[in-house]
């Protein structure tokens, strides 16, 4: 299990009291303390790593006593599978510490425009190129294929992640677009990414740590999102709209 932590040790803490209290107990936690790019961090952690299946984690979620062993079940019953990931439901009190849902009028356009009837959907990249958010509501009982999977709840079969060499660290700062683009690498090559519905967990962001690095990227997180787009998105006008609708968050996101 690996988790890159910054600066939050009540959040960590509380992560790490629910992960010993895990079903499923064989596995080794792995954690980072050091300030820097997460693509990087991960990476490292990842190399570090000696099990099967390489599970990532933020600091400051909250797993449900099943969530790994419907993680390992899921690689088990899915010879196929290279990556599996599940519900990371935000509660209200915590919204508005996490990007878009804090702005509801955002949100709503969000999935007006760029989702459409995929907005209730977990783990989808719409045509836009803009990525649904049916993962963080509490009544997501999705269970199915996906584009890719939650930054704050997501497995890898440790072989294939390396194959494919883990997260580009082009991708600077937060590592926004790093998941989705290690994501498509490994869906193109032929492999399934599964959405579990009972691998789920709860994410309460933490305004600490790394939060405060977030507010002051947007231009980083620009730039991330400008280097997915070229690699796997069809230029179409609603693309456009969205690359516009970021700019305008992003600045918005950093006061």
């Amino acid at each position: 299990m690996c988790i890159p932590s910054y600066e939050r040790s009540s959040s960590l803490e509380a992560c790490l009291k629910s992960i010993r209290a895990q079903t499923f107990q064989n596995f080794e936690i792995l954690i980072n303390k050091e300030e820097g790019p997460l693509a990087k961090l991960r990476n490292k952690l990842a190399q570090d790593a000696k099990g099967e299946y390489l599970v990532f984690i933020d600091d400051d979620v909250i797993c449900s006593p099943g969530w790994l062993a419907a993680i390992v079940k899921t690689f088990e019953d899915r010879p196929g599978c290279a990556g599996v990931s599940g519900p990371a439901f935000i509660n209200q009190e915590f919204r508005r510490n996490r990007d878009i849902f804090s702005y509801k009028f955002f949100k709503s356009l969000y999935d007006f425009w760029f989702c459409g009837k995929r907005r209730n959907l977990p783990g989808h990249i719409t045509v836009s190129g803009a990525w649904t958010t049916g993962a963080c509501d509490k009544t997501c009982s999705y269970e199915g294929e996906v584009d890719f999977l939650e930054a704050c709840n997501m497995a890898y079969r440790a072989d294939i992640f390396r194959k494919f060499g883990g997260f580009d660290e082009s991708y600077q700062g937060v590592g926004d677009w790093s998941e989705p683009d290690l994501a498509f690498w490994i869906k193109r090559a032929g492999y399934e990414l599964w959405f579990a519905r009972d691998a789920g967990l709860e994410h309460r962001p933490s305004q600490s740590g790394a939060f405060k690095k977030r507010k002051k990227q947007s231009v980083i997180r620009l730039e991330n999102y400008e280097r997915f787009s070229r690699r796997w998105i069809t230029p179409c006008w609603q693309h456009e709209l969205y690359k516009l609708f970021l700019k305008i968050y992003y600045a918005l996101a950093s006061h």
